[in-house]
């Protein structure tokens, strides 16, 4: 018989983790003008040094701890892709879809560079993944990087909040622990999660948990592809070279014969947005058997929707739920074609009532 106890959700109840979650959720929200002089929301918090050590220590030793390829059971689970800085986007899904432990998320990587915060997204959710480990969980990105991230916008935003030498320590902190983290993730053993997709060198599942950790990711082989790679045009089928000059492409026979040879009923992962993904967020290949999600709303100026995906075990199906938040530049979306809408228009408040339904709803 099971008891009460083995029922409830595991919490690391860590002062120090708590302190930093706390002053992320209770911190104000305040607008910058950014490209084109539009106004940006962001949050106004002063993560210290010291905060940030003492959280990349305890998160690279969870991070090792976790296998290169993470198993996740088959309770309902919210994907999310591509943040890129994105802190009150964050706050808003978590919001909007139950803030763990009372539902459980899987993070498909890129959460710094572009973005304004990419600091603030990391530490919140290092604070969420460390308080809630069983239900939060984490894989790597491409960005995720230490060549990435030099060209991209995370490197000069820790050299910008911190100045010099001391920024340049921040940024050696989380590198250090993005070289730790997983790289994939199955499901309910049915559904395979990577940033990028799948590699010419993934002959089992089980080749991922043979990659070493922590890792600089290098310029080619499955460590790279999980990271990098992207689905081919529809027309194109088998592999390809990519033409990011890093990696491959994959057509529909090849993710066919992924799923097959792995027992795998879908493939979900991040990495693009392109112009199909605009009014959805997402796009569904090869005959409903991969999706490509990108959860960054209006990332860099381009006036994308973007979603979430809920997923939820029906006996051997899995059933998939599109969240869809609109940015409010973009053109109305016709009837027929929403799908899981939610209208972020009603969760505006005053900035005292949003700190305290954070507060409320995150700290569990």
């Amino acid at each position: 018989m099971t008891s009460s106890n083995e029922k409830l959700p595991k919490i690391n109840h860590d002062n120090e983790v708590f302190a930093l979650l706390y002053k992320i959720l209770s911190s104000e929200v305040q607008t910058i003008k950014g490209e084109d002089n539009e106004k940006v929301n962001q949050l106004r918090v002063d993560i210290t040094i010291s905060e940030i050590s003492q959280l990349t220590d305890k998160m690279k030793k969870a991070f090792l701890e976790q296998p290169a390829l993470l198993e996740i059971s088959n309770e309902p689970i919210t994907v999310v892709a591509d943040m890129h800085g994105q802190s009150i986007h964050l706050l808003r899904i978590f919001l909007t879809n139950e803030a763990p432990p009372n539902q459980k998320y899987l993070f498909l990587g890129d959460y710094v560079d572009r973005g304004s915060q990419s600091v603030v997204v990391m530490c919140l959710l290092f604070c969420m993944k460390h308080r809630y480990p069983q239900h939060v969980f984490l894989l790597r990105g491409n960005h995720e990087d230490v060549n990435t991230t030099l060209n991209y916008g995370f490197y000069d935003e820790c050299l910008e909040q911190w100045k010099n030498d001391e920024g340049e320590k921040v940024w050696r902190m989380f590198i250090d622990t993005f070289n730790c983290m997983p790289l994939a993730a199955v499901i309910g053993g049915k559904v395979f999660c990577a940033h990028g997709g799948i590699s010419p060198w993934l002959e089992s599942l089980e080749d991922i948990n043979s990659i070493e950790r922590p890792l600089v990711v290098p310029p080619y082989g499955l460590a790279c592809d999980l990271l990098w790679s992207d689905p081919a045009q529809p027309e194109r089928n088998g592999w390809g070279l990519s033409h990011r000059g890093i990696s491959f492409t994959y057509g529909k026979s090849v993710v066919e014969e992924f799923c097959a040879k792995n027992d795998i009923a879908l493939v979900i992962r991040g990495h693009q947005l392109f112009k199909e993904m605009y009014p959805q967020g997402c796009v569904l290949r090869f005959g409903g058997r991969l999706i490509s999600l990108f959860s960054a709303l209006n990332y860099e100026g381009h006036k994308n929707n973007s979603s979430v995906l809920k997923l939820e075990f029906v006996g051997q199906r899995v059933k998939v739920k599109q969240v869809l938040y609109r940015c409010r530049h973009y053109a109305p979306l016709r009837s027929n074609e929403y799908l899981g809408f939610r209208d972020m228009k009603s969760s505006s408040g005053k900035n005292e009532k949003r700190k305290k339904g954070r507060l409320e709803s995150l700290l569990g």
